[in-house]
This record gives structure tokens, sequence and C-alpha cells, in this order.
């Protein structure tokens, strides 16, 4: 698997969907130790596991970083 240089490389990637599932992306944008912080702080909080988001991609924000998680939505159909 190739690993995404980019936001745009990232968001091309193909996520595995059921049929009744959607997938939603989750966006956490800042400087890398708030943004890790935060992770760390959802995973204590049982939102989600620390290594479900992606590597940390440039923003383009000087100074500034994108961690991606992708959570899935069913609809109530």
């Amino acid at each position: 698997m190739i690993t995404p240089k980019s936001v745009p490389d990232l968001l091309r990637v193909p996520v595995p969907i059921a049929p009744d599932q959607q997938p939603v992306r989750i966006l956490l944008c800042g400087v890398l130790p708030g943004v890790n912080h935060i992770i760390h702080q959802l995973h204590v909080r049982r939102f989600a596991e620390a290594g479900e988001w992606s590597p940390p991609l440039l923003s383009p924000v000087q100074g500034e970083v994108i961690r991606i998680l992708v959570r899935y939505w069913r609809s109530a159909d």
C-alpha cells in the first residue's frame, strides 16, 4: 500500500464500506503536539484508538499538520 503524502492523496484512498454504511472523515488540524494530545484524550474517552488515525500530514497552514480518522454512519432508513 502506498503511504499518502498529502491530504488529497489520503482522501483518495479507498475506504471499505458496506452497502448500508457511509464513511465519515474526522479531521484534526493544528500543531503536532496539540493534535497528538487531542488524539490521546479521545483514546482515553474510548472514542478511537490512537493507531486508527492517519499519520501526520502537512497542512496548508504553515507549521500545522492534519490527521484523519474514518468512522462509518449507517442511515436509519
